[in-house]
């Protein structure tokens, strides 16, 4: 837990007891962080904070689509999907942010490394403290991080992309691809709708992003624009690289059948001349020359030999 009191030109860390009296201070800003397992807590800071129900009800429960909410009292609840990546793999998180006028609380879920960076940044000199500020340090820090996600995603697409046309790993890097495919449309759903979050926010709200802080947040919807697009392309190129693997399992399931109706065709031959031989004719002339099985043998040979020469040649063998 992370609480921050901004009274007289100074920042003091607070203990939960004393929240009720650092919010009554004048001219106070305050910032709370805090992990979303604590339903009882939560519940109490709703009512300190005069939070509404619905939204500390969304805030307990997780498990939120990406979103924004105002309410009659003036303050917005906002719902972001946060993302990191471990080993080759996506761990999504949730972060809910409660911005009134004079307080933001940060509520987690999930996997993260918390928003002591974007406070540090915000007790800096650059802003002053208002919930403008506030909120788009933290919106910063959850769009910066997805910059590492998408980096390993074209990585991982680029070494897949160089196994393409290697038909003996085409069944393995289809799977691969597919698994890739499918991370990558879950990032895009939490990307999308932030974009549209921050574009509401900065033109809806206008007593919220001051008019200095509008060039920060259009240069977060910029990243938020460049991280959609390239998640975009990422998604395309799958869905060409899964066709190509797709063609190439064809090729090579092809180049058996060939094989097979190559060795079929040679094999017919002795077929049905013994086939002809089994069914015991008695007007057989060549069954009473002596030299009549060897020639039989023989040109059944002859006749293999020189198909599986002319296949072998057209490549069917």
């Amino acid at each position: 837990m992370e609480f921050w009191v901004h009274s007289a030109n100074q920042w003091h860390a607070v203990q939960p007891a004393e929240l009720a009296g650092a919010i009554a201070l004048p001219d106070s800003f305050v910032w709370l962080e805090l992990s979303g397992d604590d339903p009882s807590f939560l519940n109490r800071l709703g009512k300190l904070l005069n939070l509404h129900e619905l939204a500390l009800e969304d805030a307990i429960s997780a498990s939120q689509r990406p979103k924004i909410e105002e309410y009659a009292n003036g303050g917005l609840f906002l719902v972001m999907r946060t993302a990191m990546e471990w080993n080759d793999d996506i761990e999504y998180g949730e972060t809910h942010v409660f911005l009134g006028h004079r307080y933001i609380v940060i509520i987690r879920h999930g996997p993260g490394p918390g928003y002591g960076h974007a406070l540090e940044r915000f007790k800096g000199n650059r802003f002053t403290p208002s919930p403008g500020a506030a909120l788009y340090v933290v919106l910063d820090q959850v769009v910066d991080a997805y910059r590492p996600v998408t980096e390993n995603l074209e990585d991982r697409y680029d070494n897949y992309e160089s196994a393409l046309l290697e038909t003996a790993v085409a069944e393995q890097n289809l799977s691969r691809l597919y698994s890739l495919k499918r991370q990558t449309l879950l990032l895009s759903q939490a990307l999308e709708p932030m974009a549209d979050m921050v574009q509401d926010i900065f033109r809806i709200h206008p007593d919220i992003v001051e008019k200095g802080l509008k060039v920060y947040y259009r240069d977060v919807q910029d990243h938020l624009t460049r991280l959609n697009r390239d998640t975009y392309q990422i998604r395309e190129m799958l869905t060409d690289a899964m066709h190509v693997s797709l063609a190439s399992l064809a090729l090579k399931q092809n180049a058996s059948v060939q094989k097979l109706a190559g060795w079929g065709a040679i094999l017919a031959v002795p077929t049905l001349v013994f086939s002809l031989y089994g069914m015991n004719f008695k007007v057989m002339p060549e069954l009473a020359w002596s030299w009549g099985y060897p020639l039989a043998l023989a040109l059944t040979g002859a006749v293999c030999f020189g198909l599986y020469r002319h296949l072998k040649k057209r490549g069917w063998i």
